[in-house]
């Protein structure tokens, strides 16, 4: 039996490990791989040339980044071209985000089109990061895919590639393509490509509505398949937005896909060449030539079918099933449910106490874990207050800690099933803990069918191992139970846990006490594993996961500091009131540290910084600078009409400096009638104003040098105040 006991515990790992070690990218394929395959070998030489620098939208690096592209679309035998306009996002209300937009456009033509296929990606980075990852991963796959296209056979449909611009700054060039480019008729269907870190496997997130036919296909298609309907569940409640936002809102079919992983890499300057893995890149191109491939055989008239439910099986296969499905398979686990609790209840193995005991100790079981879990977490935290510093909530070292509280759930609900087995049998506690899981089943199934599956499948294979345990009638022995236990675990193993690595991955160490709750309810479907390896040493397990636990926190805490590969995120602006002729440094720090300090002088004070960020309530350092004399905007009057009691001003506003981003606000009183940027009508232009009585205003990216024209119609009395704020990355000038 002991030696059973070893098995048993080693079988649990590795299906708990095969379960996450799915989730790495597929290997990386050289730069001599057959020229009809995807290498990100040779997709890193295009990387290592435009992710040098950060190229935000409207710098002159972004300005190099667009020319390279250029020149290796026509080196490849496209036409590509240039949709150059202004651009008005009225999505997230006032202050509205517009800017000039200078999309990439090229066409492969099909040998009988259908309808198109769009693959997205966007090339412009955040100010602050060169975007190797984010989205240049994701550019030059659509250049490696681009070639492996043309070396082999024409597909049947039209593949579109749009190289967007403006997406970090709120999506620009998505909506301008959707709004204005006459290809755009044309798409059937859309692939999009992100990052929201620096490795790990890409992720299909999100879908279209209606996805069933999609799901279909591309369980044809894709070959190492990371996918499942929790995430597309879970990500339509949430307010993210990618571009693929604006293709969905234009009632494009489509795919999201992304890699999650080393988010602490997200938009900083460590999103870099250095840090990139390149079998995330390989991953994303697997997707794009083998989707691209398939899809552009098909017929794309009509993709639209039902929603479906579906998960990939160790990245090896997805199984999906119509959402139709959901309601009779809840039906049928239900009654499976009653009938092995009668069943218990007929063998005198289980008693109405015993299972409410149960259904106690495993809610005690998730409220006590995720409670000292988040405690550990606070803990950590005070006692390394360099982690306060990351804005993700997640830290360089975070593996480490995910370890560590996983042991530490482990540790707290074996602890706690030793002290109530001595007043509950093993089926009564098993019973408690598969009560929760029918609820779980029960509400996903109703209000989230996309995620019913992670629960509907584990719940099922566990009654039936603990049905046929009941049902036996000699007295089954012990070794028998493990094996039949362990056998219709391992379906839960395989879903959970990886969707417990995805989870906190995506949520990061800020909300662990989430994950755990996930770890808990894996431990449920192993709570006879738990008793059954607790005899004779009940505490062994219990005291074995906390030195465990105890272990990675102090590899975490050996591992805690700054170094020239693990820098230590830091901000720092300098702001001028040309009015007031006062100027500050600033800072969105908690406080200075020894390279801030070189700007913040002994007077700091931490306070809102509503005189240059009107819109924004959260605090900032801040201490007194030195002026230097830059270039203010300038407003030129073009007209000033009034008509039946409204005003019309049009105004040319530039920047002698050149400044990459103006943001233009009215004070609250103006009430604003209609607005128009170079001639692009501001749709919703009172959205939200009158709740929130926030400023009206915009901001624009990507000034041109020529400037912009703002019209404005305002209640004739209105129109008293206009504020300017010019950003630029360096005090120039």
């Amino acid at each position: 039996m002991k030696k059973m006991k070893i098995v048993t515990f080693l079988l649990i790992l590795f299906f708990a490990f095969i379960g996450v070690y799915q989730l790495n990218p597929p290997a990386a394929a050289p730069i001599n791989a057959p020229l009809a395959e995807f290498s990100s070998g040779r997709a890193m030489k295009h990387l290592e040339a435009i992710a040098q620098k950060p190229h935000p939208i409207g710098s002159p690096e972004h300005t190099k980044v667009r020319d390279y592209i250029l020149q290796e679309l026509t080196a490849q035998g496209l036409s590509p071209t240039v949709q150059k306009t202004t651009v008005v996002n009225p999505r997230w209300g006032t202050p509205f985000v517009a800017g000039t937009v200078h999309n990439i456009i090229a066409r492969l033509q099909g040998t009988n089109n259908t309808k198109a296929i769009l693959v997205a990606a966007h090339y412009d980075s955040v100010p602050n990061g060169s975007g190797a990852s984010d989205d240049g991963a994701a550019v030059v796959a659509m250049l490696e895919t681009i070639r492996a296209l043309r070396a082999g056979s024409p597909l049947r449909n039209d593949v579109i590639f749009l190289i967007s611009d403006g997406e970090e700054p709120g999506l620009l060039g998505a909506k301008a393509f959707v709004d204005e480019h006459p290809w755009a008729k044309d798409v059937g269907l859309v692939l999009n490509f992100e990052a929201r870190g620096n490795n790990g496997a890409s992720v299909m997130f999100e879908t279209s509505s209606d996805n069933g036919w999609l799901i279909q296909e591309f369980a044809k298609a894709a070959t190492h398949p990371v996918a499942n309907s929790l995430t597309y569940s879970i990500y339509k409640l949430l307010p993210n937005d990618t571009d693929l936002t604006m293709f969905k809102q234009a009632g494009f079919p489509g795919f999201n896909f992304a890699y999650l992983n080393g988010v602490i890499h997200y938009h900083t300057f460590s999103d870099n060449l250095e840090n990139i893995d390149q079998r995330s890149l390989q991953h994303h191109g697997d997707y794009a030539l083998a989707l691209t491939r398939h899809f552009g055989n098909l017929d794309l008239k009509d993709t639209k079918k039902s929603d479906c439910v579906y998960f990939d099986i160790l990245g090896l296969a997805l199984i999906h099933y119509p959402s139709l499905w959901v309601a009779p398979l809840t039906v049928f686990v239900v009654l499976l449910f009653v009938g092995v609790v009668v069943l218990g209840f007929r063998r005198k193995q289980l008693t109405f106490s015993g299972i409410s005991l149960g259904f106690l100790a495993f809610v005690l079981s998730i409220v006590s874990a995720s409670l000292i879990v988040t405690l550990t977490w606070w803990m950590i935290g005070s006692l390394h207050s360099g982690y306060k510093a990351f804005p993700q909530g997640d830290t360089y070292n975070s593996q480490f800690y995910m370890l560590s509280f996983v042991a530490l759930t482990i540790a707290i609900t074996s602890g706690l099933y030793v002290w109530f087995r001595k007043k509950i049998s093993i089926q009564n506690l098993t019973l408690g803990a598969l009560l929760w899981w029918l609820i779980f089943m029960v509400l996903t199934s109703v209000y989230l069918p996309g995620a019913s599956y992670l629960f509907t499948w584990p719940l099922l294979f566990s009654l039936v191992g603990l049905g046929f345990i009941f049902a036996d009638n000699r007295d089954c022995a012990k070794v028998k139970r493990l094996v039949v236990l362990t056998a219709c675990a391992i379906p839960g193993i395989i879903l959970l846990a990886p969707t417990i690595y995805l989870v906190f991955v995506a949520l990061t160490l800020e909300l662990s006490f989430v994950v755990m709750v996930l770890v808990v309810l894996l431990l449920g479907l192993l709570i006879p594993h738990l008793c059954l390896m607790a005899i004779p040493n009940k505490w062994l397990l219990p005291t074995a996961s906390i030195l465990v636990s105890l272990s990675f926190i102090v590899l975490g805490s050996l591992t805690a500091g700054f170094d020239a590969s693990h820098p230590k995120p830091n901000s720092i602006f300098y702001g001028l009131n040309a009015d007031t002729r006062k100027a500050i440094w600033a800072s969105a720090d908690k406080q200075p540290d020894e390279w801030t300090s070189q700007f913040l002088s002994k007077d700091t004070e931490q306070t809102k910084l509503a005189e240059y960020f009107p819109t924004v309530s959260r605090k900032f350092l801040k201490s007194q600078a030195p002026v230097v004399q830059l270039t203010t905007p300038l407003i030129e009057p073009l007209s000033n009409d009034v008509r039946d009691g409204t005003r019309t001003v049009r105004m040319r506003i530039t920047s002698p400096r050149q400044a990459r981003i103006i943001r233009i606000y009215l004070d609250s009183n103006t009430e604003v009638l209609g607005a128009a940027l170079n001639g692009k009508k501001i749709d919703n232009y009172t959205s939200d104003r009158t709740a929130s009585a926030k400023e009206w205003g915009f901001n624009y990216f990507a000034l041109p040098k020529e400037g912009i024209e703002l019209t404005l119609a305002v209640k004739k009395v209105g129109l008293s105040t206009v504020q300017t704020f010019l950003t630029s990355p360096r005090l120039s000038r």
